[in-house]
């Protein structure tokens, strides 16, 4: 078999463009979220196990819900890969509590469950918080 340089070229382009794409996609929600809420310190209650798996510095308030838990978006450490993000719940009876990955990323602990995501959600569909957080209680 003889294929042509050109397809092979062709080839390459794809994968490159359709890599590029989804890199774009998965990097840039996390961007959004961390570039929203205001710059915050995480609670003293984060364990230092926790505080392994983030880059404090960029830790941002999203807000807090009517039962008065806390939410904080912040970096993943380099370990978790590009694009990651966490999402903290203070003010929990077992928390904080935390969840890292790609978005959308759920959180659920002693009733509360939150998602962090830049999906379109029915507006009555739980307690929206900030641009990126819905809350269901």
């Amino acid at each position: 078999m003889n294929r042509s340089p050109v397809r092979h070229l062709m080839s390459g382009a794809l994968v490159v463009g359709a890599v590029s794409l989804l890199t774009g996609c998965v990097n840039a929600p996390t961007v959004d979220v961390l570039d929203s809420g205001e710059p915050a310190r995480l609670p003293a209650s984060v364990t230092s196990d926790q505080l392994e798996t983030v880059v404090p510095d960029t830790a941002r308030l999203i807000g807090e819900d009517s039962d008065g838990h806390t939410f904080y978006a912040v970096e993943a450490s380099g370990e978790a890969g590009p694009g990651r993000v966490c999402l903290v719940i203070d003010g929990v009876e077992h928390g904080p509590v935390m969840a890292c990955g790609a978005m959308p990323i759920e959180v659920e602990s002693d009733g509360v469950r939150a998602r962090l995501s830049v999906e379109v959600v029915p507006e009555d569909s739980g307690e929206k918080i900030g641009e990126y957080l819905r809350v269901f209680l």
